[in-house]
């Protein structure tokens, strides 16, 4: 054993000449008969969060329907075209996004694996419409669900200051190991896929 490492006593060397070979590398499957659209729509409703699928004319509508009876809109500028909500991010302030019911965000992209939605806080102003309204409405591009989280970061060139996955409504079991909807942010979770 080496006097200077100890950890050293539990390395291997190989007899010189010998040739090593690269360890294996781990390869994730995602095992489901489903794919694209379909398969993220079943994560993220096994998730509990809710889904529908519009055309970008009809997007603005399905977000006025969804929030009906919800409260005010929050969103972030240029989340869904023709949408006039009640509350725009930050012109609004911190104190009226408090009290919003319904925040609306562009989502980057969407992982089917997960059933996660991947947001930047460069493109909606930091993160406050995500976490701050009890609902949210991410609007996600069809042509952005991915396979995965990883597929998606493999095509980044660089990464933005805040780069966050949300994989259904905020959940917490911190206290007393009881699970809690919608402690660090919104309880329900709406997914608008613009087709």
């Amino acid at each position: 054993m080496n006097a200077h490492n100890p950890k050293s006593a539990f390395l291997t060397r190989l007899p010189e000449g010998e040739a090593t070979q690269p360890p294996p590398t781990p390869v994730a499957q995602y095992v489901s008969d489903r794919k694209g659209t379909q398969a993220f729509i079943a994560a993220w409703g096994a998730l509990g969060g809710t889904s529908q699928i519009a055309s970008a004319a009809e997007a603005a509508v399905a977000v006025k329907t969804y929030s009906r009876g919800r409260g005010d809109i929050l969103a972030s500028p240029g989340a869904v075209e023709g949408l006039v909500p009640d509350l725009t991010w930050p012109d609004c302030g911190r104190q009226a996004a408090a009290a919003a019911g319904v925040g609306v965000v562009r989502a980057e992209a969407a992982a089917q694996a997960t059933g996660s939605v991947i947001i930047r806080s460069d493109t909606n102003l930091g993160r406050s419409v995500s976490l701050l309204p009890p609902a949210c409405v991410f609007v996600i591009d069809e042509s952005t669900i991915m396979e995965s989280l990883g597929a998606y970061l493999r095509r980044l060139s660089a990464l933005p200051s805040q780069l966050v996955a949300v994989t259904g409504p905020s959940r917490s079991a911190d206290i007393e190991s009881t699970l809690v909807i919608g402690v660090h942010g919104p309880g329900e979770v709406h997914a608008l896929i613009i087709r």
